[in-house]
């Protein structure tokens, strides 16, 4: 999906360790929405998306190791991510006090419920998109192996280097998931993540955040279900193509009812003809995910 960024400033506030980049759209009066992006992204993966929510102050952080948060020092891990997005909503220029929204794509819905569970006083309502539910490992196969088929491509992205932004985005053009999105908004944050100086750019994110942030997303919470204390509304965006978009997605159809009979609370929709990203790409993904932002806001 095209369109400028409106209304857009880069802030950074302090945590554990230095300064966490963040994004900023909207009005500083208004009710506050907190967007998480996923695990080898940074904050402009979500620029669409805060773009449909113009009602809101929408805050979009670039987490540890991604972004230009990546100086960040680790580890890293949900209950590092938490504590980072805890010290954002307490220590942001904030002019709308209370709870806010938080929703989180992929990996970004683990962080959501992390920081759920564990302060649900600053939370109103939360929306994970596409992600958040712990995920299990395929039988006869350990976590090495899982991350070596599920992030080896992106591993391999992330030790690279490149010769230009110009091939940075000829890269990704290719990709089967992001073609039916592609636009200025998608060169715009793929631009945002290269770091370094040409002819040796290189992604942002660090390595071995991404490695020690997947094994936390195969870990059950022990107790208390997916949010813990956290009573407010909660919604779960789920579509069934996956991260190259093919099906079945992230979550087959036995997750997907375990986890509706283990939290009755969790809303969940599934979004058809979408994939992993085009879910916050694509102008029908993206107003299904403004839509479950404002359901959660005001219920």
């Amino acid at each position: 999906m095209d369109g400028a960024v409106s209304t857009y400033e880069r802030f950074t506030v302090p945590v554990d360790g230095g300064e966490l980049t963040v994004g900023g759209w909207g009005p500083p009066g208004a009710p506050t929405v907190v967007l998480i992006h996923g695990i080898t992204s940074n904050h402009l993966s979500l620029a669409v998306v805060a773009e449909a929510l113009p009602e809101f102050r929408v805050l979009a952080p670039d987490l540890r190791g991604r972004g230009r948060s990546s100086v960040l020092p680790g580890p890293w891990g949900m209950a590092r991510h938490a504590a980072d997005v805890i010290a954002l909503i307490e220590n942001a220029p904030i002019d709308n006090a209370g709870p806010v929204v938080l929703a989180g794509h992929s990996m970004g819905g683990f962080v959501v419920t992390e920081v759920a569970r564990t302060r649900p006083d600053l939370v109103r309502g939360v929306v994970l998109i596409d992600g958040g539910l712990p995920l299990v490992l395929p039988a006869g196969l350990d976590l090495a192996t899982v991350a070596e088929q599920g992030l080896g491509p992106a591993m391999a992205r992330l030790r690279r280097t490149f010769p230009s932004r110009s091939a940075y985005r000829e890269f990704w053009r290719p990709h089967p998931a992001l073609d039916p999105a592609w636009g200025t908004a998608i060169e715009t944050y793929l631009d945002y993540d290269l770091v370094g100086d040409e002819p040796e750019l290189r992604s942002s994110v660090v390595a071995e955040s991404a490695l020690q942030d997947l094994a936390d997303e195969f870990v059950r919470p022990d107790g208390g279900g997916l949010f813990g204390a956290f009573a407010g509304p909660a919604r779960l965006l789920l579509v069934d193509r996956g991260l190259m978009n093919e099906p079945p997605g992230l979550y087959p159809p036995a997750e997907r009812e375990r986890w509706a009979a283990a939290e009755p609370g969790l809303v969940m929709e599934t979004v058809p003809d979408l994939n992993h990203y085009t879910l916050v790409l694509r102008p029908d993904g993206v107003a299904r995910v403004a839509a479950a932002v404002r359901a959660v806001a005001h219920p």
